[in-house]
This record gives C-alpha cells, structure tokens and sequence, in this order.
C-alpha cells in the first residue's frame, strides 16, 4: 500500500521537495492511517510533516478522549501538532447551518489556521475510494450533473487527498499489519445520516453484486473529470466565439444555439455563476430557463439570483446586473409565467418547478410570496409543533429526494396516515371543495409525485413530527393568498 500511495503522490504532485504537510487527524483508522504512510514517505519524498486535530464538542467525554489520543500519538512520533477545541452545536445553530456543515465549516477553518502557525503549502486529508464511491452515489442520489459524478477530487487547491487511490478495508487490514489502535466514532454507526446509510446498508449489497463495486465506482469517477475537463475546455472557446463583455454586461450571440446542447448548457452555467461572483445558488433551472430565452420574443427579460438580469435582445441574450440591487434571496424565474400560462386556457402547459433547499430564502414573485427554510437539530426539543397556516415542520429524515415548489402534476398524492395510506390530490382537492380554478394555482411542496405540504393547508403524515425526529426542516411563508 505504501508504495500504490507514493505513487499516486507523485501523480498527482501532490508533494514537492521542501513542502510542509499538514495531516488533518481525528483518530479515526483513515486518519491516523494516512499520518503513518506520511511518516513512511517523509524522507523518500523530502516533506515536513505536522499535524491538526478538531475537537468539536459534539461527543462529550469520547471526544474529547480522541483529542488526547491523537495529542499522545504524535508526542510519540514526534509530529508536531495543533489541538483545537470549539462547539459545533452553538455554531451551527448561530449560523442556521446542520451540524455536519457547521462542522465542516470550523474544521476547515482551523486547517487554514493550522497551515498558517506551521507555514504548511499542502493539507492531507482522509478521504479513500470508499468516500468517493459514497460521494458519488449520494450526488445521484439527490440529483447531479456531470460535476457530482466526479466524486472527490484527489487535489483541490492545497487540500491532497493521498487515500483516494486505497478502499477502506486496505486501510484496516494496514492498520491491523502494524498492530496500530485507532479511535471509534459511535455517530458512525447510526443510520438516521445518509451517508451511514449508503455505508452501512447499500454498499454491502453493491459489493455482493460485484466484489469490485467501490474500485469501478472510482474508475467511472476519474472518466466524469476527464470528460468533464475536456468540457470545460471546449466551453472556455465557446465563451471566445459566443461571449462579448462590455461595461460589466455579457452579450450572448444566439448563435450558440447551433452547438450541442451540452456546451450550450455549460456555457451558459459558466456566465451565469461569473455574473453572480459564485456558483453556489445556480441550478440547472436557471441554465434551463436562460437557454429558452433564446426562443422568446425581443425584449423578454428574466430574473437571477444576485440582482441578475437576463434580457432577449436582438443579437441573442444580454446578461447585467441592476445597478443599487444588493445580493439578495433567489428568485423564481419561471413559476409566475407558467401561472400565466396555465389560466389561458387549453391544454396544460409543461410543468415548471423551483428547487427549495433545506436553508435557505427565496421569492416568489406571481405569488407574493416569500420562502424561507431552516434546519433544526437538537434545539428543537422544547419547543411547540407550529400550528400556523403558513409556518411547518417537517422530519427531514423522512424525505427522500429533491424538494420541488410547484403545482400540481398528474399523479400526485397525499399520505393520509403514517401506515402508508394515500389519496389522489385531485380527490383531495374536491373533498376540500376548492374550486376548479384555482387548482392549478395552489403552491405545492413536492418530493417526486408525493406532496409534503399543500400550501396554505394540510402537510403530509409521512412527514409530521413524532418523538423519533432528530432534524426538522421549518419552511416558513409570508406573503401571498390564503385560499379558503
């Protein structure tokens, strides 16, 4: 293994000669794993090692004990290294953040830190195939692009992920070699978290079906970041041939439309996240309505998050930003024209959706509205369900797939009863005796066909509140019709 790990090392340069690496170190196998092979191949590769471990408060005596652990194993080794204590619970409840994203957060925030007392160019972290296999699954699971297929990266910027080239069950049988002890995190085990899912109960079985299930996962992944480097490229000389800036504004030549829809769509993402500054709040549903402005007539405009401002012009499509408009909340640039839409008559229109997260804020411009969502965890327990027309909560846990906004598709149902019990929403609409007119006007959060919240009445059982829920999403609305 020692030698697969150098090897991928120098691959992926990982390490020059002189370099200073810090290894992020919980305790755990694949952490101190990767401490040791570090220790192995710091004089045939010519690299300072030191280390950090995070103590996020969140396991009490346990974690605590890891600290002291790892604090002993590298007085031992003689590893330089940096402990740092913090409480991810107050954090992420500060922040309205989940406590694995809090976590993440102040992690790598004392990494940076970390680097900067020791004056490290490269931080190592613990990542293996198992991770990137799970990575993988999770991104399509939720839904992804070619992007998500990627998994993780084996460098991204000074962050090197040496393991990547191993799976889990080669680090313990290494670890078991040398007779190394290592720290056990009990939250591994439970299986209220996702990921623990895939871990515990999915990959299994893809490892019955084939032994190889995790190393062919990986070779996939590394052909998403060959394609997809190859895509970027292509979209780079798009952007030269389709793309003119002017005065901060991006002149799009609808002649891009006679290229492959793929670039089309990666172009187009490509501005849009260089307009708004990031791409963190850009989904396929902007990419999406974006390249259909094409079709619309000149002088047809949509909003973006950001203060964005997409206009059908003459020569394709100008993208700006509003002057004096602050970043602000996302906008739905396609659910008050599908309302339009859909109260002309006929046949119904094709049906539009916006993406809702589990934090975050949005408006909703044909409605009035204004979304808001957060997650809780573990601050919830004295609190009172909300019984607000227009304030839910909801068990997280319990919900399967993407959340959608939209209305009402043809097989959509409500569950009834937490055994399962469903009922058409059509027939609910008419037990309701809401009138014909306004069904397809009615707000609907969805996850797939299964409507979580009717809004502005009744949420679905599956997904009401019991004494099991570990993580509530709130989802708040202000603004807008009540229809009674």
């Amino acid at each position: 293994m020692r030698k697969k790990i150098l090897e991928f090392m120098q691959e992926h340069h990982m390490a020059e000669e002189g370099d200073c690496i810090l290894a992020a170190v919980s305790g755990g196998a694949d952490s101190l794993c990767l401490l040791l092979i570090l220790l192995e191949l710091q004089q045939a590769m010519n690299f300072r090692l030191c280390a950090v471990h995070v103590e996020h408060g969140i396991r009490g005596d346990d974690s605590r004990a890891d600290a002291f652990f790892v604090e002993n194993f590298c007085r031992e080794h003689q590893v330089p290294c940096r402990i740092f204590h913090c409480n991810a619970l107050e954090y992420s409840r500060k922040h309205k953040m989940t406590v694995e994203e809090g976590a993440r957060k102040l992690r790598y925030g004392f990494f940076d830190r970390a680097a900067g007392e020791f004056g490290a160019d490269k931080i190592a972290v613990a990542h293996n195939q198992n991770d990137c296999a799970e990575t993988m699954l999770f991104h399509l699971a939720r839904g992804t692009g070619l992007r998500g297929m990627c998994g993780i990266l084996p460098v991204r910027g000074r962050i090197i992920r040496p393991l990547l080239c191993v799976e889990r069950r080669e680090i313990e049988a290494y670890l078991a070699s040398v007779r190394q002890p290592f720290c056990l995190d009990k939250t591994n085990e439970e299986l209220d978290y996702a990921r623990n899912k895939l871990r515990r109960q999915v990959f299994p079985i893809l490892e019955e079906v084939n032994s190889q299930a995790v190393a062919h996962m990986n070779q996939a992944a590394g052909m998403a970041v060959e394609v997809l480097e190859l895509l970027e490229d292509l979209t780079r000389e798009a952007a030269e041939a389709y793309v003119r800036r002017k005065d901060g504004s991006f002149y799009i030549s609808a002649e891009l439309r006679k290229e492959r829809p793929v670039l089309q769509k990666s172009l187009l993402y490509l501005i849009l996240t260089e307009a708004v500054g990031g791409g963190k709040d850009i989904s396929s549903l902007h990419v999406q309505k974006l390249q259909e402005l094409f079709d619309r007539q000149v002088g047809r405009c949509l909003d973006f998050p950001y203060g964005i401002t997409a206009e059908r012009v003459y020569q394709g499509i100008c993208l700006k930003k509003n002057a004096g408009k602050e970043p602000g909340p996302k906008q739905s640039a396609g659910l008050e024209e599908m309302i339009c839409q859909k109260e002309t008559g006929g046949e119904r229109a094709e049906q539009d959706f916006l993406q809702i997260s589990a934090e975050g804020y949005w408006q909703i411009p044909g409605y009035g509205y204004e979304i808001r969502t957060r997650l809780l965890e573990n601050n919830f327990l004295n609190e009172e369900i909300p019984k607000k027309m227009y304030t839910k909560w909801m068990d997280y846990d319990k919900i399967k797939g993407t959340m959608q906004l939209r209305t009402r598709q043809e097989k959509d149902f409500l569950a009834f009863s937490a055994d399962g019990r469903r009922k058409k929403l059509k027939k609910y609409f008419v037990d309701e005796k809401i009138p014909r007119q306004e069904r397809d006007r009615i707000l609907l959060l969805a996850d797939g066909s299964h409507i979580l919240w009717v809004i502005g009445y009744r949420i679905s059982e599956e997904v009401k509140v019991t004494e099991h829920t570990r993580r509530i999403l709130e989802i708040q609305v202000d603004g807008g019709t009540v229809y009674e």
